[in-house]
């Protein structure tokens, strides 16, 4: 029997071929997020053992008016793409009542947010309700609107429609490399889309946008994400910005499991004046130079990286090595070893790491070491990874890398006999199940892509609201679901005189949540993200996961509980460990 993937319509050169790139191409393009998210991971490693409250209970919407007219359906296809399917708690921590928002002469003004009154969804509002019952990400509540809403008040809005652009995948290497991620693999952009359009029915619903509805205008592109993501075919992101535009877009929401965002895109996006939501793995600095444009509900790597030298330093430095699986190293001080690919974007996250620790209380890194993005060569470069730190002495490896790096790096390590602590990027449960397990299970991940089963989750309860009779098509459903709350809410809170300012003004006007699905979510001044806190998990081999019934999956540590990564005075006591693994 051939180990060998076939593709039909390919030879075996060209999918490996094709395997290569597309690797590479998510490599490079999450190093930067990974990284981001280790050093979450390494704030919220640190941090005391305090309870939040936990405010979200969602409810099945039962007693709840959910009615009112949909302004019709979502769904619209534009050039060949195919259409999608049609077939409470309120926040801890929330402002008591927002000022009314200003408007231009002839638009009718609002009722303040908090104010008394009913809104749309049939909430009873007052101060510090929330929008709709069933999530603590709802904005504050407004009384159902009447009146002029002022129109076509920017390119994209008009009295009775807010047109949101979604760009398909257009790569043929991304579908032949997909195709060797077996189970792990997404779904397709239809299946993504339907899901999507789902939430979008029913917050057009509830939600308040003063008379309009959004809809969502899916796209073939021109462009192969693939290629813009190695800085290759620039053009193609290019034009699909241009195609946003001409199809009237005011924003654009392609983040998605396929991948379609890059970063090439949303900087083009930003070029044509439409408003992106999709960009990741980038710093504070990228969107204050693409504003008034660009946003993303996943936090960004500066505001990651801000706390991780002070965390360190407080809860990690100075301590044994505990959850090492070799004796010895648990029984010394921690040695830190620092992991990430080569290139300069990269290379400067790591500095910031570095320097943080030298700056904050003089810890060094034992070994720092760099790798090529070559999946060719990643059995070789696992093995030197751990023949590195291995020689000096690591007992802590703080890896920002790749998924198939941590696949070969842990099992070379464990053929070494190499058995270190590991601080790590979580990659969902069924990647966790590739590394060595021997190696994961002294593993620990923040901010963990860990979710409760299905039927608890609160994105599988509001689209059961949305489509009761139908099943999320997507496995990563949550993902539109994440999508779509942040949008809304930016939506409703920048008031009827919708436009790139009052916009803005709706994403840093965010109230601040309780704890939900997502952690929690803020806003404030040049808060192009919501991000506020995170987690910590651990690596159990044995345990079934909640994603899918299959064994292994991150647990959570410390009983579940979030900590805030923005306030280096949070993080509690000095030398203190953490709680996982049952320690």
């Amino acid at each position: 029997m051939s180990d060998k993937l076939e593709v039909p319509g390919t030879n075996q050169a060209e999918v490996d071929a094709a395997v290569r790139r597309y690797i590479a191409r998510v490599a490079r393009r999450y190093t930067p997020l990974l990284i981001g998210g280790l050093v979450l991971l390494l704030v919220v490693v640190l941090v005391p053992s305090v309870t939040p409250k936990q405010a979200t209970s969602v409810s099945t919407g039962l007693g709840q008016d959910v009615g009112g007219t949909t302004g019709g359906s979502t769904d619209t296809t534009v050039a060949g793409g195919a259409t999608g399917s049609s077939s409470g708690a309120t926040g801890t921590g929330a402002s008591g009542g927002q000022r009314a928002l200003a408007v231009p002469k002839g638009v009718t003004a609002p009722a303040a947010a908090g104010s008394a009154g009913v809104t749309r969804s049939g909430v009873q509002c007052g101060p510090g309700v929330r929008q709709v019952p069933w999530t603590v990400y709802a904005p504050i509540c407004v009384p159902a609107y009447n009146g002029n809403n002022g129109g076509g008040t920017a390119r994209g809005v008009t009295g009775d429609t807010i047109n949101i652009t979604f760009r398909r995948t257009n790569s043929t290497e991304e579908k032949a490399a997909f195709s060797i991620a077996g189970s792990a693999a997404p779904g397709s952009d239809d299946q993504y889309l339907a899901d999507l359009r789902a939430y979008v029915d029913l917050f057009n619903r509830t939600y308040e946008l003063y008379g309009r509805r959004v809809v969502i205008k899916d796209y073939q592109p021109q462009g192969d994400n693939l290629e813009e993501d190695q800085g290759r075919q620039l053009a193609g992101a290019q034009a699909d910005a241009a195609k946003a535009r001409d199809l009237g877009a005011f924003a654009d929401a392609s983040q998605s499991p396929s991948l379609a965002a890059t970063i090439p895109y949303e900087e083009a996006l930003a070029q044509v004046g439409v408003i992106g939501i999709g960009a990741i793995a980038v710093t504070q600095g990228w969107f204050q130079a693409h504003a008034p444009y660009e946003y993303s509900f996943i936090a960004n790597t500066t505001k990651a990286g801000a706390a991780v030298g002070s965390a360190l330093c407080a809860r990690a430095y100075g301590l044994p090595a505990i959850f090492a699986g070799d004796t010895i190293y648990k029984n010394q001080n921690r040695k830190f070893g620092l992991v990430a690919p080569e290139g300069p974007e990269y290379q400067k996250t790591a500095d910031i790491i570095q320097q943080s620790l030298q700056k904050t209380c003089g810890a060094t890194i034992t070994k720092r070491a760099s790798y090529s993005i070559n999946v060719s060569q990643f059995a070789q470069e696992g093995a030197s990874l751990a023949a590195q730190m291995k020689a000096a002495g690591v007992t802590t490896v703080i890896c920002g890398c790749d998924p198939l790096i941590e696949i070969t790096f842990s099992q070379a390590a464990d053929g070494q006999q190499y058995h270190p602590e590991w601080f790590e990027t979580s990659f969902y449960d069924p990647q966790g199940r590739e590394t060595s397990q021997n190696e994961w299970s002294h593993a620990i991940t923040g901010p963990p892509a860990v979710f409760p089963p299905k039927a608890q989750r609160e994105s599988y309860k509001v689209f059961k609201m949305a489509r009761p009779n139908s099943e999320p098509q997507e496995k990563y459903f949550d993902l539109a679901y994440e999508n779509a709350i942040y949008l809304f809410s930016a939506l409703q809170n920048a008031g009827p005189n919708l436009n790139l300012q009052t916009f803005q003004q709706g994403v840093f006007g965010m109230a601040r949540t309780g704890l939900g699905q997502y952690g929690t979510w803020g806003g404030g001044p040049q808060a192009f993200d919501p991000a506020l806190d995170g987690s910590l998990a651990y690596w159990d081999p044995n345990r079934p996961a909640d994603f899918d019934g299959v064994k292994g999956m991150w647990v959570p540590c410390e009983a579940g509980k979030y900590f805030s990564f923005d306030d280096p005075s949070s993080y509690g006591p000095a030398h203190t460990q953490v709680h996982c693994f049952g320690q």
